[in-house]
């Protein structure tokens, strides 16, 4: 299928059934739809949330777990002219509530499952079942006609990422950030009509989506697939015979840990002809073990934010002779190094990642200064938005790229941002807590742990600590390490905690060395 002139998820859809119609577009496990039932049943269900009075620029909550029903209802959505708002299933309520009042959500689609904490978590909006307004080809009419309004330009989604501070920021990303972010990674991959996507990624975030998005273009079939133990992905892989393994440092550490993995994968995976990796460090070990599994497989690393979905990518050929590169810009962008001044920077020298061309998103849903933080322009490219990613890295004289940290105190583990102060905050709930700070400390197998180093002014029972932190915060952000300290460092006259300082004194003296 060409992808000239298109700007929109509801003409890539449209597209799509029109080139590969009886082919399978999703599967998961015995639940398979082609590309022209995936459509029908995208376009009967946009007529359902039409009726549930849902139009242009609406948002809409989409907390599910990966299933038929939530790419079915994604693309409903969009064909609604409304705005997906992707909901993690696994977060709390409180969580919830922040996306849902900061985004102005009208509805939420979920399942019974997630039913009653979502309901508790959303006064303001609808809570719809997915299994009850999702329509499929045998229980639906075929709705082709469905008019529809929006343009490239206009809203598809809003991701919510945590930052440095603060609650998560909703990222604003249009329907021609979603197109464009598909074409362009289509083609540096080379995703082809015969492909099978294993997709064990979550489709709550940009990358997990993008295979969805890639899927629709270039007709490769999506197979939908949770990773909870290593023996059961690697048979789904072999299969279903898949080709391509978008991956995360955090899932490659789950595949082969031997905690999990009773024997190395006896299955044929020789079909998987390309693996990508963004999300973190891949470590040489998981390389290895990656190269082990899947001889046949080129491994792409990459990396990206979701203020620009996707900035650079090392190629398979440059892994042996460029350990630890991020690689160079994608197709359609350019990396520019600079100095606290805004001058390039020399080979070796630190900058700051700026990030210009494709992909760049809107900017942050209802948030101008924040936004005016990470999007601005820059005199050499008048008229242009580029993203500030905050990230430092050096460059080599062949312009490969090396990460070497980042400028806020955001923590990345296991493929989620997660903001120190969230933590931070429902920690200080907890009774005796005086004062208490959350970082970031280096773990090659998932990125980062969560380190909270805290004050008391009475006894506080690390055990129940613990219990209440997994009680209140989603599993990705409970604190690996607790630690308690007669006092922590201030900054100056200004009295606040030394974040900075609390990491270098960890990192000198790890928790559990």
């Amino acid at each position: 299928m060409t992808d000239r002139g298109i700007f929109t998820i509801h003409a890539l859809l449209a597209e799509a059934a029109e080139a590969y119609g009886p082919d399978l577009a999703v599967t998961d496990g015995p639940r398979r739809l082609s590309f022209d039932e995936l459509r029908r049943a995208a376009l009967a269900t946009a007529v359902a949330l039409r009726e549930q009075g849902i139009g242009r620029g609406d948002r809409v909550g989409i907390c599910l777990a990966k299933s038929v029903d939530q790419v079915v209802g994604l693309l409903a959505v969009l064909l609604a002219d409304a705005i997906i708002v992707p909901i993690l299933p696994r977060l709390k309520a409180e969580n919830i509530q922040h996306i849902v009042t900061d985004s102005g959500m009208r509805v939420v689609i979920t399942d019974p499952a997630r039913l009653a904490e979502v309901r508790a978590a959303t006064p303001g909006a609808s809570v719809l079942l997915a299994d009850q307004l999702c329509r499929y080809p045998d229980t639906g009419p075929d709705l082709t006609g469905l008019p529809q309004q929006a343009i490239g330009a206009d809203l598809a989604g809003i991701i919510y990422s945590s930052g440095s501070t603060g609650r998560p920021k909703g990222i604003m990303i249009t329907h021609r950030n979603l197109c464009d972010g598909a074409r362009i990674t289509a083609r540096y991959l080379g995703t082809r009509s015969d492909d099978r996507i294993g997709c064990v990624l979550s489709l709550n975030f940009d990358y997990g989506l993008n295979q969805l998005w890639q899927a629709l273009l270039t007709g490769a079939r999506l197979c939908l697939h949770e990773l909870l133990f290593p023996d059961d992905l690697f048979q789904f892989l072999a299969t279903e015979q898949i080709t391509v393994l978008p991956v995360m440092p955090v899932l490659i550490t789950r595949m082969f840990d031997a905690r999990l993995l009773r024997q190395w994968p006896p299955q044929d995976l020789s079909a998987v002809r390309y693996i990508s990796s963004s999300g973190g460090a891949v470590s040489r070990q998981m390389l290895d073990n990656l190269s082990r599994a899947f001889p046949q497989a080129r491994i792409f690393l990459m990396y990206g934010l979701t203020e620009a979905f996707r900035s650079s990518y090392l190629p398979p050929e440059q892994l042996r002779y460029r350990p630890g590169s991020i690689g160079r810009a994608i197709p359609e962008v350019e990396l520019l190094v600079l100095d606290p001044d805004g001058r390039p920077t020399g080979p070796g020298e630190p900058g700051e990642l700026v990030h210009r061309g494709g992909c760049i998103a809107r900017g942050y849903w209802n948030a101008p200064a924040e936004t005016a933080k990470r999007f601005g322009s820059l005199p050499q490219f008048p008229g242009e938005t580029v993203v500030f990613t905050g990230d430092t890295v050096t460059r080599d004289a062949e312009g490969y790229l090396y990460f070497v940290g980042r400028r806020d105190s955001m923590i990345k583990t296991a493929g989620y941002r997660v903001s120190p102060t969230e933590v931070e905050e429902v920690a200080a709930r907890f009774a005796g807590i005086e004062a208490c700070v959350a970082v970031g400390l280096p773990n090659i197998e998932i990125g980062e742990d969560i380190a909270l180093v805290y004050t008391a002014v009475s006894d506080v029972p690390e055990v129940e600590f613990r219990l209440f932190l997994k009680r209140e915060l989603p599993k990705h952000m409970v604190p690996r390490f607790l630690l308690c300290r007669p006092v922590l460092p201030a900054t100056g006259n200004q009295g606040k905690i030394d974040r900075q300082q609390v990491r270098e004194a960890l990192l000198a003296d790890p928790p559990g060395a």
